[in-house]
């Protein structure tokens, strides 16, 4: 019987009892190579597949059995309920937080209506709107208004009320004053005036005055 030997290094094959040898090029080999693998790709394919389904048949009990041996079930065990612990808190917290976020848009909305319907009753020069439905923002808001109706209310009930409204009242009866400078009065000294505080509606410029300070101007 002959024995085929082929020499891997140099790419040669001898045969025993004194056969001829045969030479295989580099490129003769390369599709060899590429035609076997053609023709036993399909059943590889077919053993692959019964060797898979096999393997679905047994791995349940083979997978338990493998934790066990490796020790490592029990703590897999505590995972998978810590982690649908944390799923069931989660999916509840998310439910939660969006009936909170639905909550506070619509008491948003209903301070904000409510608030814009009462500057126009009291004639607030206050804008309610471009708020992310936050507490804080309406809050302040209200608080600044809330300030100002008080120091309304105090102006006209405390002595220090009724002073400011006497010093805005002699600032536009200052105002009103050198407005109608043709008033004929007593001629005073303007500049005293001002720096002694005196009231300027007993300040009375004539037109003598005016035309002579016209003059030396």
């Amino acid at each position: 019987m002959s024995i085929l030997k082929i020499n891997k290094n140099n790419n040669e094959v001898k045969m025993t009892n004194n056969k001829k040898a045969v030479v295989f090029s580099d490129g003769k080999i390369k599709r060899f190579e590429k035609i076997v693998k053609q023709q036993t790709e399909e059943k590889k394919r077919e053993l692959n597949r019964a060797l898979d389904n096999k393997i679905d048949g047994i791995f349940d009990k083979k997978y338990s059995s493998f934790l066990k041996d490796i020790k490592v079930k029990k703590e897999l065990d505590n995972l998978k309920k810590a982690s649908k612990e944390l799923d069931a808190f989660m999916s509840e917290l998310n439910s939660k937080e969006q009936k909170l976020k639905d909550a506070v848009k619509n008491s948003a909305l209903k301070v904000k209506s409510i608030c814009e319907r009462q500057s126009k009753v009291n004639d607030w020069s206050i804008y309610w709107g471009s708020y992310d439905n936050d507490f804080s923002d309406l809050n302040e808001k209200l608080k600044s208004v809330c300030r100002d109706e008080i120091t309304k209310q105090l102006r006209k009930s405390t002595k220090e009320g009724q002073e400011l409204d006497t010093i805005d009242n002699q600032v536009n009866n200052l105002l009103m004053t050198l407005s109608y400078p043709n008033l004929v009065a007593d001629e005073v000294d303007l500049n005293k005036a001002l720096e002694d505080g005196s009231s300027m509606l007993s300040i009375a410029l004539n037109p003598n005055t005016l035309k002579r300070q016209q003059i030396e101007g």
